[in-house]
């Protein structure tokens, strides 16, 4: 299965945008992703410098798959929910994912890529 971490804007919005990643998170379940979102690893207390060291630290998370020398990354893909281009926290993200070489799509393009 394809382990799919959910990216989006999260601060400043009402509830954390919970319900967007929610959605987001049940129809990439639908189409048999595996997906993580922040909300799983932040508190609502937890600053936006903890928020983000337990996000990256999350996001760059390795795994060792049978018959390979060297760890790989523990999500095959991040998954970005719109708006994402107008959160720091997102696309810090995108960067670190992008230099882990972890793909990146909109989560429409995810949905699309499993038809």
């Amino acid at each position: 299965m394809t382990r799919l971490y959910i990216s989006g804007p999260v601060t400043g919005i009402d509830s954390g945008n919970f319900e967007a990643f929610r959605e987001a998170q049940s129809r990439l379940f639908d189409a048999c992703y595996v997906t993580r979102v922040p909300h799983d690893l932040v508190m609502p207390e937890d600053s936006h410098e903890t928020a983000m060291l337990l996000c990256i630290n999350e996001l760059t998370e390795r795994t060792q798959k049978r018959g390979t020398r060297h760890p790989v990354p523990r999500y095959d893909g991040v998954a970005l929910l719109e708006g994402w281009e107008q959160s720091n926290g997102a696309r810090l993200e995108v960067a670190v994912a992008e230099a882990c070489g972890i793909p990146v799509k909109t989560v429409d393009e995810w949905l699309e890529e499993a038809r």
